[in-house]
């Protein structure tokens, strides 16, 4: 395994899933189970591939005890280093890293614990390393040609999907401009800073963020003296981003300030990003990367990625569509006994084991049909009953003459006898009551869900 003695590697796992809070009322968004395994395990992964032997993973400190145990299981050989968060904080990305800042000693790539992704990784830390860049952002250009049609369980709606518009030079791959399109009705203002020194500009409006961000230590820096900046995708990085188009002062002194420094509450970025002495030496004897522009100090990049997979799975759409695509992903997912795990027990004789993952301690009972579906651990299955396209997540009973077509179950969740579901989300402890027959429906216990 090589080690990237560079880079330090933080996943951030603390997140509520605001977005999903039927299926994370119960276990953090970190442990749904995407395939056969709890989504934290795919960045994680991703880090192992490249070659990191160590990470820190930012939890929350109400569900620390849950994620160690299951990112334990995962039989990773990479080091993972736990910290925790306070539960009750309403802490964004760039609150987080700061936390974290006095252990932070060299330049850091953050992912996002739902990122799921078959790219190569040393392609986006070798754009890093080889522009001497202060910022490099992962984006994904939407699949043309993915053949993946469904239904999205719950009442019928139209999926709204968050737009941010991306400025990037389409020849050098410079990052120049990053706003959200839900900040301007009809036109966006275009500064003339930026057309006089990107004559290659190319503006995108659907690709994805990966969330994805390698960046300078002296970003975490940065972080420590500007306490009011609390989110990395929507305050740090378009306030970097803006600045490497302005004028700063050439020779910074303690006692002077630069005039054309517009923002003067905030820390001088500038001053913050210069290089020591010891590093311009280092960098001029240097003979990797492009050293050509090395003065410029605030050097942002945008890597944008066309033909590999890339989805994050922190909206309902998003993450039933990984969990029909996942077997495509070239991404290893183990061996046929974690695909099926030995410690369950199947009875059945109409199981598709072709398209199904089960995990351990799930007995699924014989008169059963299961086709397409992701059944977790602890489940049990029932006599007389019909599953196809559903994600069972861990403890869920199924009593028996039941069917369910294209439905979320989540933790520890009981389906009672007779029941006909279809395109339903069932959130975690919530028992469904005998016979009951439900379609576009999200059956959930609301007192739990009004304190999230």
């Amino acid at each position: 395994m090589q080690n990237w003695l560079e880079f330090q590697a933080v996943v951030m796992a603390a997140g509520k899933g605001s977005r999903i809070p039927e299926m994370t009322a119960t276990k953090p968004k970190c442990l749904l189970p995407v395939g056969n395994k709890p989504m934290i395990y795919y960045p994680l992964k991703l880090l192992e591939n490249a070659g990191f032997r160590d990470t820190k993973i930012i939890v929350a400190d109400n569900f620390i005890v849950d994620i160690q145990e299951e990112v334990d299981q995962l039989g990773l050989e990479i080091n993972s280093n736990f910290v925790q968060i306070p539960s009750d904080a309403d802490w964004g990305t760039a609150d987080s890293l700061r936390y974290i800042s006095d252990n932070i000693l060299t330049d850091v790539i953050v992912l996002s614990c739902d990122l799921i992704t078959d790219i190569d990784l040393h392609q986006v830390l070798n754009i890093y390393r080889n522009n001497n860049a202060s910022l490099v952002s992962l984006y994904f250009s939407p699949s043309q040609d993915e053949q993946c049609v469904f239904t999205v369980p719950g009442p019928k709606s139209k999926n709204k999907f968050e737009k941010d518009i991306i400025g990037y030079d389409s020849k050098t791959s410079r990052l120049l401009l990053m706003a959200s399109a839900s900040d301007y009705e009809e036109t966006m203002p275009i500064s003339s800073a930026l057309l006089n020194k990107c004559s290659n500009l190319t503006l995108c409006s659907k690709l994805l963020d990966s969330h994805m961000y390698i960046m300078k230590r002296w970003l975490v820096n940065y972080l420590v003296k500007d306490v009011n900046i609390s989110t990395l995708k929507g305050e740090l990085l378009p306030f970097v981003v803006k600045k490497q188009l302005s004028r700063h002062c050439k020779s910074i002194e303690s006692n002077k300030k630069c005039i054309e420094d517009e923002e003067d509450e905030k820390p001088d970025i500038f001053n913050i990003s210069k290089e020591s002495d010891i590093e311009t030496n280092i960098r001029s004897m240097s003979c990797f990367g492009n050293i050509s522009n090395f003065e410029e100090m605030i050097k942002c990049y945008a890597f944008v990625v066309d033909s590999n997979i890339g989805i994050r799975a922190n909206t309902l759409y998003d993450y039933c569509r990984i969990n029909k695509i996942i077997h495509k992903l070239n991404i290893h997912l183990g061996d046929e006994k974690d695909k099926i795990s030995p410690e369950a027990e199947i009875l059945s004789n109409q199981f598709d084991k072709e398209t199904c993952f089960v995990g351990p301690y799930t007995k699924i009972m014989e008169k059963t049909s299961i086709k397409s579906s992701t059944i977790g651990s602890r489940c049990t299955i029932n006599p007389k009953t019909r599953i196809t396209d559903c994600i069972l997540m861990n403890g869920v009973i199924i009593e028996e003459r039941c069917v369910l077509h294209n439905c979320i179950v989540c933790h520890d969740a009981v389906i009672s006898a007779g029941c006909e579901l279809k395109d339903c989300l069932i959130s975690g402890n919530f028992k469904v009551p005998s016979g009951g027959k439900h379609y576009n429906e999200v059956l959930t216990a609301m007192e739990r869900l009004m304190e999230i």
